[in-house]
C-alpha cells in the first residue's frame, strides 16, 4: 500500500512539474506595460491612453459596478454569466481576463468600451485586468508588479470616467500579487494606489481581486481605506470567496452613496462577482449672504 501511495504522489508530482512547465513554455511576459484596447482608431501600443469622451458613465445619477475574477474563462457557462452582468453594470471589473477570440468577439457582440492591462500573454493571448463599460474611460494606464517567486505579474488599471454631473470618477481595477511570504511586494503595488487615490479629489471606486487571504494583508488594505477616505461596500448576505476564513474580492469606495451591495453565487468561476449600487451624491449649492451695510 504504501508503494503505491508513493508511486501516486511522484505521479502527481510530474504532472504538476509537466503542467509548470507547459504554462512557462506558453507565456510570454512583455517587457512594456501595454494597455489593450478595441477601439481601432488607437493604433498604438502604451502604457496609458486618452479618449476625447463627451458621455457620462452613469446613468442619471445611478452607478452600478461590478467586480469578477473571470479565472481566465475556464469555468462552464462563463459567457452567460458575463452577459447577465454586463446587462446590470454599468462598469464591469474583471481580473484574469484571457483575450480568446470568444471573450473579444463577445465584448464586440455587446458594443463594449474594453480596456485590458496586459500582465502577460498565454498561448498568443493577453491575460490581464480588465475594464467594461458602454462609454470610454476618459484616460487610462496600466501598471504591473511581479509576483516575487514564479516572475509572473499581476496587472492593474487606473482610470477615470465622466459623470453626469461634470465630476471624474477616479477607478482602480487590481489584481493583487498573491505569492509573498511577507508583506513588502505587496504594499508596492498598494503605494500607486494610493498615490493615485490621495492625488484626486472626487469619486473613487478601488475594487478587485485583492488577495487578502490573510489579517495582515487585509489590515494593509482596510489602513489604506482609512488614510484615503475609502469605505467598503460590503454584502448583506456575503457569498463572497473565502480563502483561510477571509474575503478576496472587495469593492471600496468614496464620494458616493451606497445603496446596497450583492454578491452573486456562481459555478462559472472560482470567485463569485461582487456587486455594489450607487447614487452620485447631490451637490448642495451654495447660498450667496449678502452683506449689509
Amino acid at each position: 500500500m504504501a508503494k503505491i501511495i508513493r508511486k501516486l504522489i511522484l505521479l502527481a508530482l510530474i504532472a504538476a512539474a509537466a503542467v509548470v512547465a507547459y504554462v512557462y513554455d506558453a507565456s510570454v511576459i512583455p517587457t512594456d506595460d501595454v494597455l489593450i484596447t478595441n477601439d481601432n482608431s488607437l493604433d498604438v501600443q502604451a502604457q496609458c491612453i486618452t479618449y476625447p469622451t463627451k458621455e457620462s458613465l452613469d446613468r442619471f445619477g445611478k452607478l452600478d459596478i461590478t467586480t469578477w475574477n473571470l479565472y481566465k474563462q475556464s469555468g462552464e457557462g462563463w459567457d452567460d454569466t458575463l452577459k447577465q452582468l454586463v446587462e446590470r453594470s454599468d462598469l464591469l471589473l474583471l481580473q484574469e481576463a484571457q483575450l480568446t477570440k470568444a471573450l473579444n468577439s463577445f465584448v464586440e457582440s455587446q458594443k463594449l468600451s474594453m480596456l485590458l492591462a496586459q500582465a502577460f500573454s498565454f498561448d498568443g493571448e493577453p491575460v490581464g485586468v480588465m475594464n467594461l463599460t458602454r462609454e470610454p474611460a476618459l484616460s487610462s494606464c496600466v501598471f504591473r508588479k511581479a509576483e516575487p517567486y514564479i516572475n509572473f505579474p499581476k496587472s492593474m488599471l487606473v482610470s477615470y470616467y465622466l459623470l453626469s454631473d461634470l465630476s471624474q470618477l477616479l477607478v482602480v481595477n487590481i489584481h493583487s500579487i498573491n505569492f509573498t511570504i511577507g508583506l513588502d511586494e505587496y504594499l508596492a503595488q498598494l503605494r500607486i494606489v494610493e498615490a493615485a487615490i490621495q492625488d484626486h479629489k472626487g469619486p473613487v471606486i478601488f475594487a478587485g481581486d485583492m488577495n487578502t487571504w490573510s489579517d495582515s494583508r487585509f489590515e494593509t488594505i482596510k489602513q489604506l481605506a482609512n488614510r484615503t477616505g475609502l469605505k467598503e461596500a460590503i454584502p448583506a448576505a456575503d457569498s463572497r470567496t473565502e480563502i483561510f476564513g477571509q474575503h478576496l474580492d472587495h469593492i471600496f469606495y468614496r464620494d458616493l452613496e451606497l445603496v446596497k451591495a450583492e454578491s452573486i453565487i456562481t459555478s462559472s468561476s472560482d470567485h463569485n462577482p461582487v456587486k455594489a449600487y450607487f447614487r452620485l451624491e447631490k451637490k448642495r449649492p451654495v447660498k450667496v449672504v449678502k452683506s449689509v451695510k
